[in-house]
């Protein structure tokens, strides 16, 4: 756990860069801290590993303050990664992640097996890049290499300073979501700095948003968004916050599980009826011994009196979403096409439910976005 109280910076200028902070982060949490620039975000972080100093107050590490360290010594116990990654140029992969259990004295065979694991855990294999130099790598992999290094010697706490933030969209979502599986296996404490109030909703489960030094608001990325503090905060996560709470559930937490579907080589009457009893005007057609999704039939072709086979669509995944989707990504697919509600499927392509418009503006629009969508799934 990490604790700050009272923590000031202030220079011989008498400008704070960081001014009264109090907040607590706790083990296994990442902490988002996040903020206009200068507002403080990264001297607090290098306050951490006193890289930076303390002027008042303390920051406490498990309960002991982190100036009875020796710098040395607690940088050593914490993981740092950085945007420009800081790989040495001259030293191999494999090296440049050993380079702190080398200065903790293991020995060589435990450092090995240490860092194969931990190139193998970010998506570099050692046996190909180990010994290739950084300049032989892509940015994304560097990338990973530095994660891979401030995990180096099992920290129980990382420091991150906008680590994903040199490489482009498409490969900082993926770097993302891959450190996030990692943080499911690993559970480390981790404070983490970023500009983007996007990847603080992603990545946060505590979000600090800093203003001049001073902290405006810290709470779960969910209340963040649903009860901004004042305007600083309302402007500061954007208009589109109500959107930006639906990617916080998945879809699997709010989807519907009674949705208007008919076995392939229903009848005419069979699918107008599943529609009328739903109120839909489209039916979605599964395999009757699978349950898998095959495609749908719309009202207007039911009616036409076309042969049942001809008013079917065979698409199935261009209108379903996966149950570990986003609540947003279901939103973008509703808006793609004319339907009441999208389906859901499950990892073998099983139909397993739907999600509608209404039941996401339900969603968005209830006091807290998980305990909503936990209590009414399966209506």
């Amino acid at each position: 756990m990490i604790e700050f109280k009272d923590v000031i910076k202030e220079y011989p200028n008498g400008f704070r860069a960081v001014d009264n902070l109090n907040l607590t982060v706790h083990d296994g949490e990442i902490c988002v801290l996040i903020g206009p620039s200068g507002c403080g975000k990264t001297t607090a972080l290098r306050m951490v590993n006193r890289l930076i100093d303390v002027t008042r107050g303390e920051i406490l590490i498990d309960g002991q303050p982190n100036d009875e360290f020796e710098p040395e010594i607690l940088r050593r116990q914490i993981g740092y990664a950085i945007q420009q990654i800081g790989l040495l140029p001259h030293m191999t992969i494999r090296d440049n992640v050993a380079i702190v259990p080398r200065l903790l004295d293991w020995d060589e065979d435990r450092i090995r097996q240490r860092v194969d694991l931990l190139l193998d855990m970010v998506g570099i294999d050692p046996s190909i890049h180990g010994d290739k130099y950084p300049r032989q790598l892509s940015g994304g992999q560097q990338q990973r290499v530095g994660v891979a290094r401030a995990l180096g010697a099992d920290p129980p706490l990382m420091l991150m300073d906008e680590p994903f933030g040199a490489v482009d969209p498409i490969t900082r979502a993926i770097l993302q979501e891959e450190f996030l599986q990692i943080q499911q296996e690993v559970s480390k404490t981790i404070i983490f700095v970023t500009h983007d109030i996007d990847e603080a909703i992603y990545m946060g489960d505590r979000i600090a948003l800093l203003r001049a030094g001073r902290l405006v608001q810290y709470d779960s990325p969910d209340d963040l968004l649903a009860k901004p503090r004042d305007d600083f905060v309302r402007e500061f996560v954007g208009a589109d916050r109500s959107l930006k709470r639906l990617h916080l559930i998945s879809v699997k937490d709010s989807m519907i599980n009674n949705v208007p579907r008919c076995a392939q080589g229903a009848s005419l009457d069979e699918l107008a009826q599943c529609m009328d009893e739903h109120r839909a005007n489209n039916v979605f057609i599964i395999d009757e011994n699978s349950g898998k999704l095959l495609g749908w039939a719309e009202r207007s072709a039911v009616e036409s009196g076309a042969a049942p086979e001809e008013v079917i669509n065979y698409a199935p995944t261009s209108i379903a979403v996966a149950e570990d989707a986003t609540a947003r990504e279901a939103l973008s697919v509703l808006l793609s096409h004319s339907f009441d509600l999208t389906p859901v499927i499950d990892a073998n392509g099983i139909l397993t439910g739907g999600v509608s418009i209404q039941r996401l503006q339900d969603l968005v629009e209830a006091p807290g976005i998980h305990a909503a969508a936990q209590r009414e799934r399966g209506q």
